[in-house]
C-alpha cells in the first residue's frame, strides 16, 4: 500500500484511477499483472479510502451532474471573463487532435491539453457510429490539413480498435501513435499481462510483432509512469503546434478579456 500511495502522489488530485495504480504497481515488480491482484489491491485501497488513510481515485464512468446555477445576474457576468476564451488553435497550421483508446486517461490528457485548445477524443473500445461522425464532420469542416495523436495498449484488441477508429473516421491526413508501441515497450521493460487466447486477433498481432503465437500477452498503457506518457505526447504536440502562434492568440484573448472586465464593471442593477 506504500506504494500505491506513492504512485497517486504522482497525479494531480483525483486524476488517476485504480487501474492505472494496478499497471504501475505491477511494471515496479511489486504485484503480479492478474485479474486475482487487481482484485485484491481494489479490496485493500477500497478499505483504506474508507478507513481516510488512502487519497481519492477517481471513477471516470462515474460523475454527479450538477446545473451551473448562480446568486444573481450579476454573480453571473462577473465570471464571464473568466469563462471567456478564444480558439486557441487559431492560425496553426494543421487541425491536431489526441485520441485516447480509454476513458482512464481522458483527465490527465484534457489537463495537459486544454491551454493549448486541443481537442481529445476517446475511442473507449469501437466507438458508436454517432461518435465518429461527430469527430468526422468537425475535422473535414475545419478545412486544414488534420493529424491525429493516438494513445493505446499495445495488445490484439488495441490495434484493431485504432485501426477501426481510423477506417471509420476516414479524416486524417497523417496519424502518427505515441504509445504505447514495441519499442517503448522494451526500452523501458514494461511487463506484459496475459492476453486472451480467445482472441482470434491474436495470431495475426503475434507474427506482426514476432511473439510467440502459444502464449497471448498484452501490454497496458497506463503502466507508463504519468511524467513520461506526458512527455510522449507533449513532444508529439510540439511538433505540429506553432507555440509564437499560439502566445500572440493568448495576448489577443487576455486584451480582450481586460474589455470584458471593464464592460461587466460599468453595469448596474436595475433600481
Amino acid at each position: 500500500m506504500r506504494l500505491a500511495r506513492h504512485i497517486v502522489g504522482e497525479y494531480p488530485p483525483r486524476s488517476v484511477t485504480l487501474r492505472q495504480v494496478h499497471y504501475r504497481c505491477a511494471t515496479a515488480g511489486a504485484i503480479p499483472n492478474t485479474t486475482s491482484a487487481y482484485k485484491r489491491l481494489s479490496s485493500l485501497i477500497a478499505q483504506a479510502r474508507r478507513d481516510g488513510t488512502f487519497p481519492d481515485l477517481i471513477d471516470s464512468t462515474r460523475e454527479v451532474h450538477r446545473p451551473q446555477a448562480f446568486a444573481d445576474v450579476g454573480d453571473m457576468l462577473r465570471c464571464m471573463p473568466d469563462f471567456f476564451r478564444l480558439d486557441r488553435r487559431r492560425g496553426q497550421r494543421v487541425n491536431l487532435y489526441v485520441a485516447a483508446e480509454k476513458d482512464t486517461l481522458r483527465v490527465q490528457f484534457t489537463g495537459w491539453l486544454e491551454d493549448y485548445g486541443i481537442p481529445v477524443v476517446i475511442a473507449r473500445g469501437f466507438s458508436s457510429q454517432s461518435y465518429v461522425q461527430d469527430v468526422a464532420d468537425a475535422v473535414r469542416a475545419d478545412g486544414r490539413d488534420s493529424v491525429l495523436l493516438y494513445v493505446g495498449d499495445l495488445d490484439a484488441s488495441g490495434e484493431d480498435i485504432e485501426r477501426d477508429w481510423l477506417e471509420r473516421t476516414a479524416c486524417w491526413d497523417r496519424v502518427e501513435r505515441v504509445a504505447l508501441n514495441m519499442a517503448q515497450v522494451r526500452e523501458r521493460d514494461i511487463p506484459a499481462a496475459v492476453g486472451k487466447r480467445t482472441d482470434s486477433r491474436w495470431p495475426a498481432f503475434a507474427a506482426r510483432h514476432g511473439l510467440d503465437v502459444r502464449y497471448p500477452v498484452q501490454w497496458e498503457v497506463e503502466a507508463l509512469p504519468p511524467e513520461e506518457l506526458k512527455q510522449l505526447v507533449m513532444a508529439a504536440v510540439h511538433r505540429y503546434f506553432d507555440r509564437a502562434v499560439w502566445e500572440s492568440v493568448l495576448a489577443d484573448e487576455e486584451e480582450q478579456r481586460e474589455q470584458l472586465r471593464r464592460f461587466v464593471g460599468r453595469w448596474r442593477p436595475a433600481g
